[in-house]
């Protein structure tokens, strides 16, 4: 039987202690149009997107590939709600954030913005699913657990793309693992997921433990620990 596929990074726990992540709630721009790049389509934002800040201060989502060498965007947080949308000239919350909302031009008016919630990657691991089968050298759970270490990229696999609510649909790609560029690349494997061994290691979304290895703010050492400021 299949695996069954668990959208975006899911939040697991915080490295430093405590339960609860701290959300922080930022604006998008007016008008804005999420898009895969590679494959090239548009999507909405939705809940476990990886998004990029701005030097404006509105997020958006963020682009594959970024946080290695050859990039200087790199992951921010992980979308976990949508507090204020404007739909249909009504501000409310909204499951998703749809492409293309128009409320202004830029961040104005600051009464009408998309507010979008993340939780910053900065400590945190997440959970996420494979994009395909690992094959020959990935199929078994001790194949799995070697990969403990390794680092590697996500790629998006658009989903209800001729739906009101197309997602880009964020997946760990197995074919980038490798030990040999260890401080480049977005993700760093940190086990198997939550349901361990109840799933079938020979096929698409084998979920995994990740932490995010490249960031776009990095954490400040403290007399009491660590400080994302």
């Amino acid at each position: 039987m299949a695996n069954t596929h668990r959208y975006g990074f899911r939040f697991l726990r915080n490295l430093w202690g405590g339960d609860v992540p701290e959300v922080e709630v930022l604006p998008i721009a007016s008008g804005y149009q999420p898009n895969t790049g590679t494959p090239n389509t548009d999507v909405n934002l939705n809940i476990g997107d990886p998004v990029t800040k701005l030097e404006t201060g509105a997020v958006q989502l963020c682009t594959i590939g970024s946080g290695d060498a050859t990039t200087t965007e790199r992951v921010y947080g992980i979308v976990v709600g949508f507090p204020q949308v404007l739909i249909s000239g009504a501000i409310r919350p909204n499951a998703f954030y749809p492409g293309g909302t128009v409320y202004g031009s830029g961040l104005a008016p600051y009464t009408l913005q998309t507010k979008v919630a993340v939780i910053p990657v900065v400590g945190r691991e997440f959970e996420v699913d494979t994009q395909l089968a690992g094959g020959a050298s990935l199929n078994t759970y001790e194949e799995w657990q070697a990969a403990v270490g390794s680092v590697a990229t996500f790629v998006y696999s658009p989903i209800n793309t001729t739906s009101s609510n197309p997602k880009a649909n964020p997946l760990i790609d197995e074919t980038s693992l490798t030990d040999a560029t260890a401080s480049s690349l977005q993700l760093r494997v940190n086990g198997i997921g939550r349901i361990d061994d109840k799933q079938d290691f020979t096929l698409a979304n084998v979920a995994l433990r990740v932490v995010f290895n490249a960031v776009q703010e990095s954490p400040i050492r403290t007399a009491g620990g660590f400080d994302e400021s």
